[in-house]
């Protein structure tokens, strides 16, 4: 912005405002030149275009900052926290991948991919119906991993919500997702007392008290994320502060009283009384809280029933079998952990990753219906595989060394099995209808409530499966023979010599005469290695990648040779096996043909 004196008033200066940016357009920075293609959103920060990079062909979004001094400083810290984040994969944390900013002609614009709609997006194409367990499953893991890799670096994101939260391709990659928005992102250096942050309905308890405050903040947007997935509606209300604390202390339990004692903003929502000569807390009536601060609280609606507790939503919806309701049982104690009241007790991302809803460990035993479990595994695969480099919290055996405040960051070089919106929307939900019918083009592909998902056919080579069918009874081209529906398939035989397994042993270890070593159970299975010629993968291979007959496509080494005898064959066949279960479901579009 720049200004001159006028000619008609001496003294005074004329502001010279940037033309607006119009579709058509060109946009430059020093490397990429950017054609604007539409406008797909707008806020108070400026507009976000789709653009075409005229180099690469590929799409992006552009945000283009109104001339604001605000908001230039608020895109210059945006940038710092993307800048250290970008030191770690972005597709294998599952945050948005960032290209550039630059300034064109007088606008501040920032470059980043192109992702598809939001969660909430989602919610009000598909009419408000709540997703299924299986759905919430690989979304709560890839933003846990998203979340334990910014604790890593020393960052808080603080507006997690479902609005902050894009499919990469609905169409293609179902379930998907990466964390946006990092506007509001802290470094964990710059932490203080009272800040005020994240949106009203997904603010964890110190925030809302003024309590001392740690990452576990996010790990508390998380918790209300997944249950506005479970429930299609906000756990807490969006519009109101005092509604949002009474429904939390109804729901959760209030804080103790040491806590609100040391909160400092606790007397806006709590009232101290003496009895005995003991103190103890309450939360104030909404008569009480308009006094106190001079706000009337809103009148909350809902559109459905919402449960009293935690607990009550293992029965919210009807029940439909033993292996779901279990699942539901895990969600429930998942929940407790994320948003528990005491922030120094709430699971941390990294510990939350290893819990039985997310590892399904909790599934295994329901050998009367593996289907359940089967597809559960398959929309997991979804989830990107994590390189050797993520940052986790947990511990590990090596170390990074970039993080926001110049500290080492935690990194894992184990190879183990890792891989605010409003409440005034109608809400149709109904159980009746199967929740992993996918989607594209906006719309749900239903299946049938009979129909086995397991049995979806791909031009990845999974042939079909009648319904009745064994899931695990699978056939391939690569040779595994068929079991009788009776069979115990985790005690698979074939000719080509595997021993039988007994139920309680590790699949994953399995043990043939053919030489298959037995793996440890930290092992990742894909990596399978053995003298009989299936070579193992490197930590950025991705398994997705294997041609349909197994094989690597560019590594001949990975296909035994047929002189190599009988145990190098029985090899080739489990190899084409797991490869076909796996590699087709890393994207969805081409499992689901409708």
């Amino acid at each position: 912005m720049s200004s001159w004196p006028s000619s008609d008033t001496p003294g005074a200066s004329v502001t010279l405002t940037a033309p607006e940016v119009q579709a058509g357009q060109t946009l430059f920075s020093s490397s990429s030149g950017y054609s604007v293609l539409e406008f797909i959103g707008e806020g108070c920060f400026g507009k976000v275009a789709m653009c075409q990079n005229l180099a690469t062909k590929e799409m992006v979004a552009v945000k283009i900052l109104k001339q604001d001094l605000y908001f230039i400083q608020d895109a210059e810290k945006e940038v710092s926290i993307l800048k250290v984040i970008s030191v770690l994969n972005p597709d294998h944390i599952n945050v948005v991948k960032f290209f550039e900013r630059f300034e064109y002609m007088g606008q501040d614009c920032l470059a980043f991919e192109m992702l598809d709609v939001s969660l909430y997006d989602l919610f009000q194409v598909q009419n408000w119906k709540p997703l299924s367990l299986r759905e919430i499953r690989p979304i709560a893991k890839q933003l846990l991993v998203a979340l334990d890799a910014l604790k890593g670096l020393g960052i808080l994101h603080t507006d997690i919500k479902p609005d902050n939260i894009m499919f990469v391709d609905k169409k293609d990659q179902p379930l998907r997702v990466k964390l946006i928005d990092f506007g509001e992102a802290i470094p964990a250096s710059k932490v203080r007392l009272g800040l005020e942050l994240q949106p009203t309905g997904y603010r964890a308890p110190e925030i809302s008290l003024g309590f001392p405050f740690t990452e576990a903040i996010d790990v508390w947007g998380v918790g209300c994320v997944l249950a506005f997935l479970y429930l299609a509606q906000n756990l807490f209300p969006v519009d109101c502060d005092y509604q949002m604390m009474k429904c939390m202390v109804e729901f959760l339990g209030q804080p103790e009283d040491h806590q609100l004692r040391a909160g400092i903003y606790t007397q806006y929502y709590f009232s101290e009384e003496e009895a005995a000569g003991i103190s103890t807390w309450r939360l104030m009536t909404p008569e009480e809280y308009t006094a106190a601060n001079n706000v009337k609280p809103e009148e909350r609606h809902t559109f459905i029933a919402l449960p009293s507790s935690l607990d009550d939503l293992v029965n919210i919806y009807p029940e439909r079998e033993a292996t779901e309701f279990e699942d539901r049982r895990a969600f429930v104690d998942f929940m407790k952990m994320l948003l528990h009241l005491d922030g120094d007790q709430r699971i941390s991302p990294c510990q939350a990753l290893q819990q039985s809803f997310i590892t399904m460990t909790h599934l295994t035993g329901y050998i009367e219906n593996r289907a359940y479990l089967t597809t559960s595994q398959i929309m997991m695969s979804i989830c990107p595989m994590e390189d050797s480099n993520r940052v986790n919290t947990c511990g590990s055996k090596g170390e990074a060394t970039r993080s926001f405040d110049g500290t080492k960051a935690t990194v894992s070089y184990d190879d183990g099995p890792f891989t605010g919106s409003s409440d005034g929307v109608p809400v149709a939900s109904s159980y009746e209808e199967d929740p992993p019918a996918w989607y594209s083009d906006g719309e749900l592909y239903s299946l049938a409530r009979d129909e086995d998902p397991a049995a979806w056919i791909s031009n990845g080579g999974l042939d079909s499966l009648a319904c009745d069918e064994d899931p695990a009874a699978w056939i391939s081209n690569g040779g595994l023979d068929s079991l009788a529906c009776d069979e115990d398939p985790a005690a698979w035989i074939s000719n080509g010599g595997l021993d039988s397994l007994a139920c309680d042993e590790d699949p994953a270890a399995w043990i043939s005469n053919g030489g298959l070593d037995s793996l440890a159970r930290d092992e990742d299975p894909a990596a399978w290695s053995s003298d009989g010629g299936l070579d193992s993968l490197a930590f950025d291979e991705d398994p997705a990648a294997w041609s349909s007959d197994g094989a690597k496509p560019t590594d001949s080494t990975a296909t035994a040779s047929s002189s190599s005898g009988h145990p190098k064959k029985l090899l080739q066949r489990i190899g084409r096996f797991f490869s076909r279960i796996t590699a087709p479901f890393s994207c969805w579009g081409s499992v689901v043909e409708g």
